[in-house]
């Protein structure tokens, strides 16, 4: 029997483990709002929509944005999505380019001229860099009210522009200098981190290995980079993707000697987004980063950057949106650095006392003056031992699906409510078309999620490359969606979705409020009921009663008290007479239970219940099932000595002298129980004189010992 309680113990392990995770686990949060595809309004920008032009956002200033394509610059009008038309840019790559790329293997498709960089160098110049048919080039155009022209001839564009339109790179303009990460050769296989005319080492997978890059951009004197990479830390486990931040410093002029055309400040950590335990489950994969975000939080002003990541492409289908605070990242790179000693060895962090003076990895006014055991110190260990903990201790958002993953974001910083609660309004995009919009609500120390909205902007099947907040010439917020086929813009609320004040107030959207004048859904202002906190107003009805039967989610919504004192409750409102309060102030009434309606419909059975209770019923089954199996083999176990020889079962008794052993007739050992011709195979010895003499001593009373018995059995 131990196989079979082997096997229970592992199957109820599992699903112990199971049960305490989805107790553990920050589960899906059910949008308030779907929107199926084409029911949002927007305004579109297409080129050709029969091509795929691989958009990418290459500058965005005031109500224009520049965006590259195919052969392509566009300068767009946010307001409208309408072309200015005196300002495109066209750039075909030549004939013998093309022919070269196709010489080359490629497809007609990717023979073209994608335009990835675009740095407005002044006012009046703009460097673009494209793949010019597998062939990076960079050219200087002058920009004018009347149009654009050359303003210098064509220059390479190796490690400034990727070969491949689809290649994961970025770039940031700062200071008067370009940075970029990408790859410097056909195949894809050097990658570098790049701002002329210093770089990463060359087939050095210490610093860079198989890099994905996802984002850019600036902080006081750094410059960060976001990327997914193959561990090498991890390599002695197997191969595993984590997701890093490396930092170079802007005043960065390469080191001594052989150093001058390298890094001499390069470094990365690993981003941790993770859901805690004593196993933590992680989502390694960076897809997005947001921009920079000023802001209070828990009371205490920051700077976060929002970044969504991704379980592997060949794991269970998971997302995850995290926040990292840039002192806390900062200060990573102050902490001890990562080695490994050699091949066979772990990696484990350096001791304080072998890092030399001064400190490997600083900004100095010139770099050139380092000393060599500065530059080739840094050059072996440029990973940090601690990664970049989450500000908020575990995802801000989950999502578990099989149908979409993470791909973008956008973050609308501080938005103010009726009360004076800002709120960052998260607008998330997926590789299926969809956007989520979320805000993180804090209530007293706990952290929760709600999704506002699921709009499904593209045709299913089509991935958000880039989300980005805009502003129109009206001044009014946009959200800007990039695909590889389309360019559009959407608002970033529609709160006239909504008809009734319960509605409306349980939308908990930032930016939605009821006006009690209009008796509508609009944008917040002085005449609006507000509270984003719990979704529910003391002026504000709830469609259906509930009743005093469902006691059991009393404790899901805030008491009178906690409502009271909400900030978002406005003593100005018009308050509800006594004889109105059945109908519009269900809270405050005495004869009704204090119950906060927070949904449309209340709902009773949940997925978490639902999963719950499967994982109940499975280990509820096995356990009846295994006890019934264990009784049964019990009661009908055949007794495994039945068939072995009749002496096997009834064993000589030397002690007993009037011990008789029974046969069956025709010598058959199955039929003795039932024979009973009982045959005495006992035969006396005769007693002799020293047996006469010595038959006192041979009892047991006497000698307290067992002696040999003078009787023989035959």
């Amino acid at each position: 029997m131990l196989a079979p309680q082997a096997t229970l113990t592992c199957c109820l392990q599992l699903l112990l483990t199971a049960l305490a995770h989805t107790a553990a686990w920050v589960h899906n949060v059910s949008p308030k709002v779907v929107f199926k595809h084409d029911e949002v309004p927007s305004d579109k920008f297409r080129s050709n929509a029969s091509l795929i032009n691989h958009f990418k956002l290459l500058h965005h200033e005031g109500s224009s944005i520049l965006v590259g394509a195919r052969n392509v610059v566009y300068n767009i009008t946010i307001g409208s999505m309408t072309e200015n038309l005196n300002q495109r840019i066209q750039w075909v790559p030549t004939g013998a380019h093309r022919e070269l790329c196709l010489l080359k293997g490629k497809s007609e498709d990717q023979c073209h001229n994608y335009i990835r960089v675009g740095a407005k160098l002044s006012d009046s110049e703009l460097q673009v860099c494209g793949t010019n048919a597998y062939r990076p080039s960079c050219r200087v155009y002058k920009l004018s009210d009347v149009g654009v022209q050359l303003k210098e001839k064509e220059m390479e564009g190796h490690g400034r522009c990727p070969y491949d339109p689809s290649h994961n790179s970025t770039f940031l303009y700062q200071d008067g200098q370009l940075y970029t990460a990408t790859v410097a050769d056909f195949s894809g296989g050097d990658p570098l981190i790049y701002k002329e005319p210093l770089r990463t080492e060359r087939s050095d997978l210490k610093q860079l290995n198989e890099p994905n890059f996802v984002s850019s951009v600036g902080y006081n004197d750094f410059v960060l980079f976001f990327f997914r990479e193959t561990a090498v830390e991890h390599i002695n486990c197997g191969k595993a993707i984590f997701s890093r931040v490396a930092r170079v410093c802007k005043k960065d002029k390469g080191g001594p000697h052989l150093f001058g055309d390298r890094w001499t400040t390069f470094l990365k950590a690993r981003l941790n987004c993770s859901v805690p335990g004593d196993y933590p489950f992680y989502f390694d994969e960076i897809q997005a980063t947001s921009d920079i975000i000023k802001g209070e939080y828990n009371r205490t002003k920051g700077e976060l950057i929002y970044g969504v990541f991704t379980t592997p492409p060949n794991a269970i289908g998971g997302s995850a949106v995290c926040a990292f605070n840039l002192t806390d990242l900062i200060a990573t790179f102050d902490g001890p650095f990562k080695e490994q000693k050699s091949m066979n060895y772990n990696w484990l962090p350096v001791a304080e006392s072998e890092v030399p003076k001064p400190r490997p990895g600083q900004c100095v006014n010139d770099s050139r003056t380092l000393p060599d055991s500065s530059v080739n110190f840094i050059k072996s260990h440029t990973l940090m031992d601690k990664p970049v903990s989450n500000h908020f201790s575990m995802p801000i958002l989950i999502r578990i699906s099989s149908q979409y993953r993470f791909t973008a974001i956008a973050v609308d910083p501080q938005v103010e409510t009726k009360n004076g609660t800002k709120y960052d309004v998260l607008f998330i995009g997926t590789d299926d078309g969809r956007i989520l919009k979320a805000i993180n609500i804090l209530i007293g120390d706990e952290i929760r999620s709600e999704i506002i909205e699921e709009i499904q902007i593209l045709s299913p099947g089509r991935p958000i490359t880039n989300l980005k907040i805009v502003t129109d010439e009206a001044g009014e917020r946009k959200l800007l969606i990039i695909s590889d086929w389309v360019v559009e813009t959407i608002s970033v609320h529609r709160c006239h979705v909504k008809a009734s004040c319960f509605d409306c107030i349980n939308l908990q959207d930032p930016y939605c409020g009821w006006d009690y004048k209009k008796g509508r859904c609009v944008p917040n202002n002085q005449f609006t009921l507000q509270n984003v906190e719990y979704g529910i107003h003391k002026d504000c009805p709830s469609p259906d009663r509930i009743s005093n039967r469902i006691p059991n989610i009393l404790s899901r919504y805030p008491s009178q008290k906690d409502l009271s004192e909400s900030n978002s409750i406005d003593p100005a409102d018009p308050p509800c007479s006594k004889a109105e309060c059945p109908v519009c102030d269900p809270i405050n009434c005495p004869s009704e239970s204090a119950v906060r309606p927070a949904q449309d419909k209340i709902v009773i059975y949940t997925a978490d219940t639902l999963g719950v209770a499967v994982l109940t019923s499975v280990l509820a089954t096995l356990v009846v099932g295994f006890v019934a199996g264990y009784l049964c083999s019990r009661h009908f176990r055949h007794d495994p000595f039945a068939s072995m020889s009749l002496h096997s079962n009834q064993p000589l008794n030397r002690l007993n002298e009037s011990s008789n052993i029974v046969l069956a007739e025709g010598g058959n050992s199955n039929s003795y129980l039932t024979n009973k011709n009982n045959i005495n195979m006992l035969v006396n010895v005769s007693n002799n004189k020293n047996n006469d003499n010595n038959e006192k001593n041979l009892t047991l009373e006497n000698n307290k010992t067992l002696q040999k018995v003078k009787k023989t059995y035959i």
